[in-house]
């Protein structure tokens, strides 16, 4: 039987028209809700043991299925649109869904056989480095120097906060397939993005995902769905859903909205503390020094790319006075 896995996929951030470098009150506006739903995404470890016996697919295609419900009904309870994919709208959705959430998952069950889940964590803590470079690239602009300076330390920081384990070629391979699935779901939401926002894309994709997992669910293990209705497996699947999932998403993506992927990428380095963080609120031992080590890095990182710049004195532009 297929294992559940205890990493879920980082939305990757949508290359939409945004300021490349912007100032510090603007940069935290759309900072705060990028952090907020990186450290959702790492709260999933709260819950996931609860279908770690579960049939991966089964719990794959719930959790999907929740998520799409609850964005459309936070979308109605926030007044909020939720468009639905026409024209090439479609074919954008459907490669992201296949390339960052089902793919992303298929690529996570084959790597946890292959390689120990630190060495999988520590890739997804490199999407930072990746999505600093891919989004404004995507839109045509040169990368900013100081985002990806920034970039580079808080996934240093993240990987020193998951550490680093033991993988053979397949699990190695399988950890670059990470990082490649979350930047095409980056690129196939670049052209559907501006039109559908975050709430339509999230609940297109999600719906995608669910019918897709659903579908590989009967072929595999189509006795698995009974499985989900223990009390504790349905909790958790909700809360993977509702939480870990769409709202995690949408704050996600308001944040990218608001600050570019670029700038955005940074607050993906906010799911590995949490993750720790939450894991040892729930009776894990402490985290390492190594690991609190990471921690402060990842918050240098951002006052890296955050830190406002100085401000340059006007030159004067009086023409000098001569002496007669």
């Amino acid at each position: 039987m297929q294992k559940t896995s205890s990493l879920s996929p980082a939305p990757s951030a949508s290359p939409v028209s945004a300021p490349s470098a912007a100032s510090a009150p603007s940069s935290l506006w759309g900072l705060w809700p990028a952090l907020g739903g990186m450290a959702l995404m790492g709260s999933s470890v709260a819950v996931i043991g609860a279908t770690a016996d579960m049939p991966a697919f089964v719990v794959q295609s719930a959790r999907y299925a929740v998520a799409a419900v609850a964005v459309v009904a936070l979308a109605r309870l926030f007044a909020q649109k939720v468009p639905l994919p026409r024209g090439r709208d479609v074919l954008w959705v459907v490669a992201g869904a296949l390339s960052g959430l089902v793919g992303f998952n298929l690529a996570l069950i084959v790597g946890t056989a292959h390689a120990e889940p630190a060495v999988l964590a520590a890739a997804v803590a490199c999407i930072p480095m990746v999505l600093s470079v891919a989004g404004p690239l995507t839109r045509g602009e040169r990368p900013s120097a100081r985002i990806v300076a920034g970039a580079l330390v808080v996934s240093t920081g993240a990987v020193a906060v998951t550490g680093w384990g033991h993988a053979d070629v397949i699990g190695v391979l399988m950890a670059l397939a990470l990082i490649a699935l979350e930047a095409g779901f980056t690129l196939f939401g670049a052209p559907a993005l501006p039109r559908m926002g975050a709430w339509g894309y999230t609940a297109a994709t999600t719906v995608t995902a669910a019918l897709v997992f659903g579908v590989l669910s009967l072929f595999v293990n189509p006795a698995g769905w009974a499985m989900v209705a223990d009390p504790a497996v349905l909790g958790a699947v909700v809360y993977l859903g509702a939480v870990a999932t769409a709202l995690s998403f949408v704050l996600w993506f308001t944040g990218v909205a608001r600050i570019g992927a670029g700038a955005a990428s940074l607050a993906a380095g906010a799911a590995a503390p949490t993750a720790a963080l939450v894991a040892t609120a729930l009776g894990a031992p402490m985290p390492s020094l190594g690991a609190w080590i990471g921690m402060a890095v990842i918050g240098a990182g951002l006052a890296v790319g955050f830190a406002p710049l100085p401000r340059r004195s006007p030159r004067n532009t009086e023409p000098a006075a001569t002496s007669a």
